[in-house]
């Protein structure tokens, strides 16, 4: 009748994930940047400037982690993400947010590969669990993220109404006592024998994303991901526009997240349910037609990005269990964030292009439809011409 208390370096994880969210700035993050004078085209450019970072970070700091230790990079990556948050708050220019956008993503990178890495291998060696339980304990870590950004983004609400700065400052805090928490974990990484040199990482990287098995379903999935983050950044000015009170998009966005964070929950319910390659391609296709709705009905743009939010915790925890079930331990890390730089690569031309359609709020549904069509357009083709190879794991690649 009782379930056994997760195993301790679990509850770690828990406690970790609970402080890594963003929820306190998210629902007045455009706003700060608007009443700092940028563009929409800026702060989009901005966003491809944190891609471009991500980009060429990910690959060394994905060796730096399998080399230093997966603990080690999380704790660095962590601490540059709270001096970013914090100095984003005291700045305002394009040129200084540029500099902390590149800052933030190096910490970024830090952790994207580590976190996963250490989790999944934590699970593999450990007496109470294994590495089948990595979507289950990966996804309610990301719902408890969510969960507290929801929470986070009412109190973040307020907190913007009396200082657009305060919800940065507070996330500070909150980023700085999950580096606290990350002290205590357990150091797990490779052993010395099965470490890589950084000879053996490119050929491992390009061998791997390569293969038949990732190939185009890291494509499809960064793609997915992309017009996800992208279409996040109109919610704020999409919502103003249909009337929705400043103070309101703390609650607004609590309620996406919140939801978001039940997706996520229920990662292993959604496997078993739909499948994986079910959930990556109906989902998109779901959102796809409610995103062009919105060039007939520009209410039909809320739920849109409700449904954006819903799919995007469960897409990211079922794409990296698939893709940890065909690497080895050796450069685990470094194929993780090789995974992360082929997402922030995708995202790249897509958020510049969504800056440039919100800056013409004339075309904002029609920007949105024309998001919708690629997601169709790709579902279509994943389905009519079996593009989308999920091979099962331990089978050899082409």
């Amino acid at each position: 009748m009782f379930r056994s208390r997760p195993p301790l370096p679990v509850l770690k994880y828990y406690a970790y994930k609970a402080t890594a969210s963003v929820g306190l700035a998210t629902p007045i993050w455009v706003l700060f940047l608007r009443a700092n004078g940028l563009s929409f085209t800026e702060i989009l450019v901005l966003d491809a400037i944190w891609w471009v970072g991500i980009t060429l970070g990910e690959i060394p700091t994905g060796y730096v982690g399998d080399r230093m230790g997966w603990k080690n990079s999380l704790v660095v990556g962590n601490v540059l993400r709270a001096v970013a948050v914090v100095a984003m708050g005291a700045s305002g220019t394009f040129w200084a947010l540029a500099g902390i956008y590149l800052l933030w993503a190096l910490g970024a990178t830090l952790q994207s590969g580590s976190t996963d890495a250490w989790l999944y291998e934590v699970l593999d060696r450990g007496d109470d669990g294994d590495s089948d339980d990595f979507t289950r304990i990966r996804g309610r870590g990301q719902s408890l993220t969510l969960a507290v950004g929801a929470a986070g983004s009412v109190v973040g609400g307020y907190l913007g109404d009396v200082s657009l700065r305060w919800p940065f400052y507070a996330t500070g805090v909150l980023f700085s006592v999950g580096v606290l928490v990350l002290l205590t974990f357990p150091s797990v990484s490779v052993e010395d024998d099965d470490r890589i040199t950084a000879a053996d990482a490119l050929p491992i990287l390009r061998e791997r994303l390569l293969s038949v098995e990732l190939r185009g379903f890291v494509l499809w999935v960064a793609v997915v991901l992309a017009i996800a983050s992208a279409t996040g950044r109109l919610t704020q000015p999409v919502a103003v526009g249909l009337g929705v009170p400043q103070t309101w998009l703390g609650w607004l966005y609590g309620g996406f997240t919140l939801l978001g964070a039940g997706a996520s929950y229920r990662a292993d319910w959604i496997r078993e349910r739909f499948g994986l390659l079910g959930w990556v391609t109906v989902a998109p296709a779901v959102i796809g037609v409610v995103l062009a709705l919105a060039l007939v009905a520009p209410l039909a743009a809320m739920p849109a990005f409700v449904l954006l939010r819903a799919m995007n915790g469960p897409t990211n925890t079922l794409a990296t269990q698939y893709v940890n079930d065909r690497i080895e331990s050796a450069g685990r890390a470094t194929v993780l964030s090789g995974v992360s730089m082929v997402n922030a690569v995708v995202a790249i031309p897509f958020g510049v292009a969504v800056g440039r359609i919100a800056d013409s709020s004339q075309y904002l549904a029609l920007g949105l439809a024309g998001l919708s069509m690629v997601l169709l357009a790709g579902v279509a083709s994943i389905r009519l011409s079996g593009s989308l190879s999920l091979v099962p794991a331990g089978r050899e690649a082409d």
